[in-house]
Order: structure tokens, then C-alpha cells, then sequence
């Protein structure tokens, strides 16, 4: 049973990944396009207008990403009896959260810093309102990839066309605003398209239990933002705007793999909520669940940190080559990030909300204590320390909570595939000269090469070592 679950579960992850991968990419190149044109200083003011936003948004999700899921994927009648309520409730506190954020700009933050900030508050409209957690609850993950993708990509066409000087940074959040919403009316349309029609309600009584369970996890997502983005600001205090810009850039592809992370706990949390503990297949399910995580979370840290250099080069340019050696010290902790999100997983399908909330103040009381000493003395690299850190110990907890659960921790039997194919990765970048190669009269960048060969020595030693499954008529599965 465990194995048909993990692969209703590939299923839901690669819809949903491959959707938002592709977003995320386009997003991603359209934020290279943009840093680019802006130039560090201005990007860093781009960067800290994100950060703030940041908080609203997740104060519009209410939490319900995870609880919502959960409950619908437990009974889908709730679509009808408690999801458009919900969406209501969100609308509405969108709309005042968006007033407030903008105010507070104007009346807070230099001028530039304040227009900025404003305008994103318009983004806060693409998120309160949006019904992907019935979609992923209900076993529909396409439709959201395909929203996703679509809001990236006129979020793309819009920057490409606008931006052009430091002077178009205001371009920026309208067309980040554009997409969220276009992806929002897209979810909605293919609900409708599926029979569910979701019309305007605000019955409180009704989904005021599902708002109180998510209170918790409102303030837990806060609360880890802080860790998200309390360096940068903390950055921002103490160094200038350029710093800011830098290690925003460093910070580009970790935002990539952390909203990765995301999607494979969304695809986890409906095959885990109904998984039966009682026979067993709950704790199977989150043994394979984690060990396949971080046999993609290994190798990426891994390779990654060897290529860091070259990437930062590629993408951003050489004036953002100081982002190369916080960026490899951020891809360390993503083995850890993905460990801590499946047992965050876990704990929410058993109903402790309230035991993630502690967990994550354990370890944002860390990691602003961290930031203080140690930032104003080592700048960017510093702050990467911290956020590493910070995940080790999150993960720590998340693990030792678990166990108490029935959830185990992961065995060495389930990790030496993993390490061994990344450590023979490692060797081969570090060791074999990568040659020039031009494809079509263009000469390809070497550190795509790297990143090719890398991928390559790692899925050939994983195969060798039995880490994959090869099945006849179908995909292969991952055996770690």
C-alpha cells in the first residue's frame, strides 16, 4: 500500500513541481533580466520590497495551505460546504492587509523604498483569494501548473517589455501583481470547469474551526520568514543597498529550491493524511517520502556549492560575483530544509499545529540572535552561516518530535546510496577537465557542462548502487 502511495504522490509532486519548476524558472530568468537592468543597488531596494510583502501574503493565506488541503483531501464535500467561505474571509482581509501595507509604506519608508513596497501590496490580491488548496486537495495539481506557469510567464513578458533602467524598478511589482492574479482566475476557472463552483460567501460559523487550526501555522510561516529574510534585513542595516542586491541573488536559486520543497510537501500532505497509521503504511510512507527528498536534496548542496561560482557569473553577471560564496553556503542547507519540511508534514496530518508553532520560535530565537553577532562582522557570508544553522537546528527538532509520533528517524541504510553517488559526483567535478563544446557556432558555457556531467555521475553511481528501479513499460522510481 505504501507503494501505491508514493506514487499517487510522484504523481501529485510532478504536476505540481513541473508546473511551478517551470514558473519558477521563468520567473527566476525574468529576475536575472531584472537584476541585470537594475544593477545591484537598485535590485538590493527591489529585494527588501519583496521581503516586507512577504509577511502580508502569508497573513492573506490564513494558513490554509496545509490545514485546508488536508481537510478537503479527507472530505471533498467541503468544497462546496466551506471552501468558498473561506475564499471569501481571504478576499476581504487581502483587501485590508493591502491598505494597511501601503499606508504604512507611505508613512514609514523613504520615498523610493515606500513606492515600491506600495505597489507590491497588489500582489497580496494573487494570493488571499486563491483556491489552490482545493485544487491539490482534491488530487488536481495540473490545473495549478498550469496557472502557475501562466502567471510567471506574463510576469516575464511585462518585465522584459518595461524594464530597461534603474528607473523602471516600479514596472516590477505590477507585473509580479498582473501574474498572480491571472494565475488566481485561471485556478478558479478550472474549478469551475470541474463542477465546482465557488461564489462569494462569508459564512464565519462555518470555517471559523479551520481558521482557528491554522492559527498556529499563521504564526509559524511568519515566524520562518523571519529566518527567510531576517538576514537581509539585518543586512540592510548594517551594510548598504548593494550588499542587499548581492545576496539577493545568491538567495534567487535557494527561493527556487525552497518553493520545490513546498510543492513536494503539498503533494505529500493528502497520501499522508490518509494513510493508515495503525497498519503501519503512515510511517513506510514518511520513511520513503524523506529518504527521496534528500536523495535530491544531497546532490544538489553538493554540486551546487562546486558550481556556484560559474552559475552566479551565468546568470547575474560579473558585477554580482561577491553572491557566489554566500550562495554556496546557502545550498548546505537544503538537505536539512527538506528533512524539516517532511516532518513538518507529519506533524500538521496528526493535528500539532501548536508543537510546529514551537518548534519554529526555538529556532527564529536563534537565528535573530545569530544574525545580530555575527552579521555586522561578516556580512553576506555571515548570514548565510546563520540560515544554515538555523535549518540544522530545525531539522534536528523536527526529527526528535516525530519520533514520538512513530515517525523514525533515517537509517544509514536508507542514506549510503545518497552519499556515495554525491560524493563520487563531487570527485568527478572536482577531477575531470570539462572541454569546450560549441553547439551551432556557440560555445557553450562551462558551467552548464559541470552541471550536465555532475547530474550525470550522480544518476549513473545512484543506478550502479540499486538506488533506482527499473520497470518495464514505465518510468524508473527511486529505491533509496
Amino acid at each position: 500500500m505504501a507503494g501505491n502511495s508514493s506514487g499517487s504522490i510522484a504523481k501529485t509532486f510532478a504536476a505540481l513541481a513541473s508546473g511551478d519548476a517551470l514558473g519558477r524558472v521563468v520567473a527566476f530568468l525574468a529576475g536575472a533580466f531584472v537584476a541585470r537592468e537594475l544593477g545591484p543597488a537598485m535590485f538590493g531596494v527591489m529585494a527588501f520590497g519583496q521581503a516586507v510583502v512577504l509577511y502580508f501574503t502569508h497573513l492573506a493565506a490564513c494558513g490554509v495551505e496545509l490545514t485546508g488541503t488536508r481537510d478537503i483531501a479527507a472530505d471533498p464535500s467541503r468544497v462546496r460546504t466551506v471552501a468558498p467561505s473561506i475564499l471569501g474571509v481571504r478576499t476581504l482581509l487581502s483587501a485590508a492587509l493591502a491598505a494597511v501595507l501601503a499606508g504604512g509604506a507611505l508613512v514609514l519608508l523613504p520615498p523610493l523604498d515606500a513606492a515600491v513596497v506600495s505597489l507590491y501590496a497588489l500582489t497580496l490580491f494573487g494570493h488571499g483569494p486563491s483556491p489552490k488548496f482545493v485544487l491539490v486537495g482534491l488530487a488536481r495539481p495540473l490545473p495549478v501548473a498550469i496557472a502557475r506557469t501562466a502567471g510567471e510567464a506574463l510576469y516575464a513578458v511585462l518585465v522584459l517589455a518595461l524594464v530597461r533602467t534603474a528607473d523602471d524598478i516600479v514596472y516590477v511589482p505590477w507585473a509580479q501583481a498582473l501574474g498572480d492574479v491571472l494565475a488566481v482566475l485561471l485556478m478558479l476557472l478550472a474549478l469551475r470547469r470541474l463542477g465546482h463552483n465557488l461564489p462569494f460567501e462569508l459564512d464565519w460559523p462555518a470555517v471559523r474551526p479551520l481558521f482557528a487550526r491554522s492559527f498556529p501555522l499563521v504564526l509559524n510561516i511568519l515566524l520562518g520568514l523571519l529566518i527567510f529574510n531576517s538576514d537581509l534585513l539585518v543586512l540592510r542595516a548594517f551594510r548598504d543597498a548593494q550588499t542587499v542586491g548581492w545576496y539577493s541573488a545568491s538567495y534567487q536559486l535557494i527561493s527556487f529550491l525552497i518553493n520545490m520543497a513546498g510543492a513536494y510537501s503539498l503533494s505529500l500532505m493528502p497520501a499522508l493524511t490518509q494513510a493508515r497509521s495503525e497498519s503501519g503504511e503512515r510511517r513506510a510512507l514518511y520513511v520513503d517520502s524523506l529518504a527521496q527528498a534528500l536523495c535530491v536534496g544531497v546532490p544538489i548542496a553538493v554540486g551546487g556549492a562546486l558550481c556556484a561560482s560559474g552559475l552566479i557569473e551565468l546568470v547575474f553577471g560579473a558585477s554580482y560575483e561577491p553572491s557566489a560564496m554566500p550562495l554556496t553556503v546557502l545550498l548546505a542547507s537544503i538537505p536539512f530544509l527538506l528533512w524539516k519540511d517532511v516532518a513538518m508534514v507529519g506533524m500538521v496530518v496528526a493535528g500539532k499545529e501548536k508543537a510546529v508553532l514551537r518548534m519554529t520560535i526555538a529556532a527564529v530565537l536563534f537565528n535573530l540572535v545569530a544574525n545580530l553577532l555575527v552579521i555586522p562582522r561578516w556580512g553576506m557570508v555571515g548570514a548565510a552561516a546563520t540560515t544554515l544553522a538555523t535549518e540544522v537546528l530545525r531539522a534536528m527538532l523536527g526529527a526528535w518530535y516525530v519520533r514520538g509520533l512513530g515517525l523514525p528517524l533515517l537509517g544509514v541504510a536508507r542514506l549510503w546510496r545518497t552519499v556515495l553517488s554525491a560524493s563520487a559526483m563531487a570527485v568527478a567535478l572536482l577531477a575531470i577537465p570539462i572541454p569546450r563544446v560549441t553547439l551551432l557556432g556557440v560555445t557553450l558555457p562551462e558551467v552548464l557542462l559541470r552541471v550536465v556531467a555532475g547530474a550525470f555521475v550522480y544518476a549513473l553511481t545512484l543506478a550502479a548502487l540499486g538506488g533506482v528501479e527499473w520497470r518495464r513499460g514505465a518510468l524508473p522510481r527511486l529505491r533509496v
